[in-house]
């Protein structure tokens, strides 16, 4: 099956057009078995960035989301009142209210709209909790089994506990990736892998009989990393038979020079503006 990866939001512009960065990610995936967006970013920059690739939304088939967070889901509301009724495929617990508690800042960093308000502007939500087939060879991925001893998360991403009187690390049950077979291999698109990288990638590979990776593309989570689980994630990688590794979005300037010094053959950047044909 052909592939085409348009990266639509992203924190830096990687090439002179007139788009624009922001905290967040999107992709548009396109194949022969349809076309859809996968996240939304944070709001701020998705219809324009769509136009300057000369991207059209209305004949979307879908839209995914890879879990409740404003910088993946912000652009949803008003992508759906550019595009009119639309199927929504997500986690069932994307709208779950979620933190980020800093030394010096608690935020709220939920997906920033009611199931109403969204369903109203035309979103018609797939909740799908289980690995599932979306389309002939694109893969959900469901809940993500959470088995490498480094890959714990983020401690800075919390609930309130049911007492509602201290934190709790946010589990993210739904954190979720696509998987696209193509001729030349799997491709995985991540969000934010906050199941972690070797967890995500390791899930498919249970899933789909083992297949051979040919690209990982999308945010990582590596930013915040402690130095252990990185050098966990390098040495998966390098014993991981792969062809690309596109680093994007919460992935981080530092990690991303250093994934590059580690892969200079297989990392690029996959920032607005990034197109990946297979």
């Amino acid at each position: 099956m052909s592939l085409q990866l348009d990266i639509v939001c992203e924190n830096t512009v990687g090439r002179p057009i007139a788009a624009c960065g922001e905290h967040g990610f999107a992709c548009l995936l396109q194949t022969s078995a349809g076309r859809w967006l996968f996240d939304t970013g944070s709001g701020e920059t998705l219809l324009a960035n769509l136009v300057a690739l000369h991207l059209d939304p209305r004949n979307l088939d879908g839209i995914i989301l890879s879990h409740g967070h404003y910088d993946h889901c912000g652009g949803l509301l008003t992508l759906l009142r550019k595009t009119g009724p639309r199927r929504v495929y997500a986690h069932p617990e994307i709208f779950s209210t979620r933190f980020w508690n800093g030394q010096h800042e608690q935020r709220d960093i939920s997906l920033p709209f009611t199931r109403n308000e969204l369903e109203a502007a035309g979103a018609e939500f797939v909740f799908i909790k289980d690995f599932a087939e979306l389309a002939p060879g694109i893969h959900f991925s469901g809940e993500i089994a959470r088995e490498a001893a480094l890959e714990t998360g983020d401690p800075h991403l919390v609930r309130r506990t049911d007492s509602g009187d201290s934190w709790t690390t946010d589990p993210f049950a739904d954190d979720a990736a696509l998987a696209i077979e193509t001729d030349k291999g799997l491709v995985i698109l991540l969000g934010c892998a906050h199941a972690g990288l070797i967890n995500t990638v390791e899930w498919f590979r249970r899933n789909l009989g083992e297949p051979r990776i040919h690209a990982i593309v999308g945010g990582t989570h590596l930013g915040p990393a402690s130095d252990e689980q990185f050098s966990a994630t390098v040495d998966y990688l390098a014993r991981l038979e792969f062809d690309r590794l596109g680093v994007s979005h919460c992935t981080g300037q530092i990690r991303s020079a250093q994934l590059y010094a580690k892969f200079p053959n297989k990392v690029f950047f996959a920032n607005v503006g990034t197109t990946v044909k297979i």
